[in-house]
């Protein structure tokens, strides 16, 4: 059964509208490219995001704990420069840096979020630098 923090992070994470479906490559570069952007059509039922990237994203989540996805999400998105425990850095790492970048850029894209895409996408960065040295 999965917890309310995980729960709410895959529910944030699956409302947003847009994604970037190369976020990796886009994060490493510095590229803000809006090609790689799109908006899923109405013509998959409704559902706001494909379901592909769906069942991509809530693999991802479900290799990280409650713990290390709050302590990556504050670190992120909240600047809290607070120290990443040994056993949460292994959990990022073998979640791969496919997933952290995408979860990471599919949180940007939410409209709260996206004015400061930049400090975001550094600090991603900057996290994935720590727990893979």
């Amino acid at each position: 059964m999965a917890s309310f923090c995980k729960v709410s992070i895959i529910a944030f994470v699956l409302a947003s509208g847009v994604f970037l479906s190369s976020p990796t490559q886009a994060i490493r570069t510095g590229e803000q490219d809006s090609s790689l952007a799109f908006e899923p059509s109405s013509d998959n039922g409704g559902n706001i995001i494909p379901i592909e990237l769906r069942h991509y994203l809530d693999e991802c989540l479900k290799k990280i704990d409650d713990e290390c996805g709050a302590i990556f999400f504050t670190r992120i998105f909240i600047g809290k420069e607070n120290g990443i425990p040994a056993s949460c850095c292994q959990k990022l790492l073998d979640m791969g840096e496919e997933c952290h970048y995408t979860i990471t850029e599919s949180i940007i894209s939410r409209p709260e979020f996206r004015a400061n895409a930049t400090l975001y996408e550094t600090r991603a960065v900057d996290t994935w630098n720590i727990c893979s040295q």
